[in-house]
């Protein structure tokens, strides 16, 4: 999979967590930057605890560290409630339909994008099952759970790297000043639980394993 045309990139296994896990304001930029800004942090935050997901399952294979079962679970909640749930239901009502009313040249990727997000919940459902059929002791059970975890990282990735490298510029030349502004309002709307004041108690926890945690556990490796 091609690197996504950014600095930090989809596909670093850094389990730091990128700049997008921090707070930012947003009130001085037009909509338009806002909303941009809004979505790739979103992207990047979720690419960040997908990673961080995807070593540790690694790292349990190999019997690098103790397996963290609420660790995991708090991810898999995370990269359920907030993605599945909030922000690809906003690029699908606002972002790609409002595209869809200004052009037809953007019909052909948004096809293909929003039979991914139906994709997605599909591999989702199939991760979380795999991960209750570890914890069943199924046979082999984490080495299916680290396949699934490793088969919806690729998809994911790829998947933000088309919206941004083919959609945000496809938005950026046809949607007008009126279109932003709904646009960013829906996303402004998300408060993902990892950003802002908003924070809910079970996802400050998992941030602060995500940052502190496992960059103790594997930071030799």
């Amino acid at each position: 999979m091609a690197a996504p045309n950014m600095s930090d990139g989809f596909g670093s296994t850094n389990l730091a967590l990128s700049p997008a896990m921090t707070d930012t304001n947003s009130d001085q930029a037009t909509p338009r930057d806002s909303a941009l800004a809004i979505i790739r942090e979103e992207h990047r935050t979720l690419s960040s605890v997908m990673h961080a997901l995807e070593q540790l399952v690694r790292e349990m294979l190999t019997r690098r560290v103790d397996a963290d079962h609420a660790l995991i679970a708090c991810m898999l909640y995370y990269i359920d409630d907030f993605p599945e749930r909030c922000h690809h239901p906003k690029e699908d009502e606002y972002l790609f339909r409002l595209l869809r009313e200004r052009t037809s040249s953007a019909d052909a990727v948004l096809d293909e994008l929003q039979a991914q997000h139906v994709r997605s919940a599909q591999m989702m459902a199939y991760l979380q099952r795999s991960f209750v059929h570890y914890l069943g002791g199924a046979p082999d059970g984490l080495r299916h759970c680290a396949d699934a975890v490793e088969s919806y990282a690729a998809f994911l990735g790829d998947h933000m790297e088309q919206e941004e490298n083919r959609v945000l510029p496809l938005a950026e030349k046809y949607l007008q000043p009126g279109d932003w502004q709904a646009i960013d309002a829906a996303f402004r709307a998300n408060q993902d639980p990892l950003r802002g004041e908003q924070l809910q108690q079970e996802f400050r926890k998992l941030k602060q394993r995500i940052t502190n945690l496992l960059p103790r556990k594997l930071k030799s490796h």
